[in-house]
């Protein structure tokens, strides 16, 4: 019995994330263009580009044009294709869930607030990277 419960507070940790990742503008254009809209997205493409993100075995850390933050990795999903994080949103001042969508081993994108457009990561440093 008591190893159930203890199994229970083991926390959920998923390799594939471990990294640095940056936006990749290129492919959240090239993705978001073909979806029905009229956004100026020559605009908006210069949004993209610039977010690093590194995440280890308990944190995540982000950084966007050399404002650097660190807050605690919590994973509360994972299968196949996805990985569900529980993170701060700092518009909605709360935590929400936010699902990695995995392609492959180097690209994921995820969902830009609650709308079907994307953004999409590149991992630019593997986990043997991060360990030397």
């Amino acid at each position: 019995m008591l190893s159930l419960i203890l199994a229970g507070c083991t926390r959920v940790h998923d390799n594939r994330l471990v990294g640095t990742w940056v936006s990749d503008s290129e492919g959240t254009v090239s993705f978001n263009r073909s979806l029905p809209g009229h956004l100026d997205w020559k605009k908006y493409s210069q949004l993209f580009g610039r977010l690093r993100v590194t995440y280890d075995d308990t944190s995540v850390i982000t950084d966007l044009d050399g404002v650097v933050k660190r807050q605690s990795l919590r994973i509360v999903r994972r299968d196949a294709d996805t990985v569900t994080l529980r993170a701060y949103d700092p518009i909605d001042h709360k935590d929400k869930p936010l699902v990695v969508h995995l392609v492959g081993s180097d690209t994921y994108w995820i969902h830009i607030r609650d709308s079907d457009y994307r953004e999409y990561f590149r991992r630019v440093t593997s986990p043997g990277d991060m360990r030397r």
